[in-house]
């Protein structure tokens, strides 16, 4: 980021580096305020913040720590220069001297949603479908894949809620033991979703081979693990390397999280994805642009009222 300098000789920040600061700061905030389940537009308390930071810092490289810290900093230091509270220039200085000894080495890839394609275009879900269905495929896990992408993009589940969802005896509704339930994170330990018509059969093919594996004896992680393989595979068959193109199961959830956000209300895309929150949905999942085009046409069918 660029720096200027005062007459004094001193660092001052550019406008944009302000902006990026502030941006920053205050998506960090929102989030820890999302797990700490107060109310909407509320921020932490200065010492939770700092605390965060103190946990979370494993979990970072040294140069994503660095950006977090420094946009904190900023943050209270402005506000101490606002409104004169001791306790923001203490906060300032507490986060300012952090260690970073914890974070990860630059080489180290996290398993975090950081690396998932948000979403999955139509034409690209098509193809996919098409290649992991295709008899001609050796992979039996290709053609469970299929099935899965299949109804997870009708059903928002996360991949491990598949091992113990039911649909009920019409297949009209979907029973989910809610993932991420703990430290009130979900919206209750489970969730009903209703099922089209033209949907239940492609969710019943699913968890047929779901169970079927189960049944012989499969763990579920490793059924997870083996669509993933296939699944990735078959994005490299069709796009090579190109990391634009590197789907995962989690993919689909993303889409039904976009395609809902066309049709229905913040609340009523929060439930259907187990979220405590509607500010989960609307910072961390694909957002409504993404969603497929027969889903922002039946928006823009819809009386303004209902949207």
């Amino acid at each position: 980021m660029t720096m200027n300098l005062n007459r004094a000789g001193v660092q001052t920040r550019t406008q944009s580096t302000v902006e990026h600061y502030l941006k920053r700061a205050h998506q960090l905030l929102a989030r820890i305020a999302d797990e700490m389940q107060l109310p909407e537009d509320a921020y932490p308390p200065p010492d939770e913040v700092v605390r965060y930071m103190e946990q979370r810092a494993h979990q970072w490289k040294w140069a994503t720590f660095r950006q977090y810290q420094a946009s904190l900093v900023y943050r209270y230091a402005r506000e101490y220069e606002k409104n004169g509270d001791p306790l923001f220039a203490k906060t300032a200085q507490a986060l300012r001297v952090l260690s970073h000894k914890t974070c990860q080495p630059a080489h180290v890839i996290g398993h975090t949603s950081s690396r998932k394609r948000k979403g999955i275009p139509q034409r690209d879900f098509e193809a996919l479908v098409a290649r992991l269905s295709n008899p001609k495929q050796n992979s039996d896990y290709a053609k469970r894949t299929a099935l899965w992408l299949a109804a997870a993009a009708v059903t928002g589940l996360r991949p491990c809620e598949w091992r113990t969802a039911q649909l009920n005896e019409d297949a009209t509704q979907l029973i989910v033991q809610n993932a991420k339930a703990t430290n009130g994170r979900a919206n209750g330990a489970s969730r009903t979703i209703a099922i089209r018509p033209e949907d239940a059969a492609s969710i019943q093919a699913h968890l047929a081979s779901i169970h079927e594996l189960l049944a012989r004896g499969y763990p579920f992680a490793h059924i997870h693990q083996c669509c993933s393989i296939a699944l990735n595979r078959a994005c490299k068959a069709l796009w090579g390397t190109d990391p634009a193109k590197r789907y995962a199961l989690y993919s689909a959830r993303h889409q039904f999280a976009a395609n809902a956000k066309a049709t229905t209300s913040q609340q009523e895309v929060a439930r259907l994805l187990g979220h405590h929150s509607i500010r989960t949905a609307r910072r961390h999942y694909a957002p409504r642009r993404s969603a497929w085009l027969k889903f922002r046409q039946a928006d823009d069918m819809a009386p303004k009222h209902e949207r």
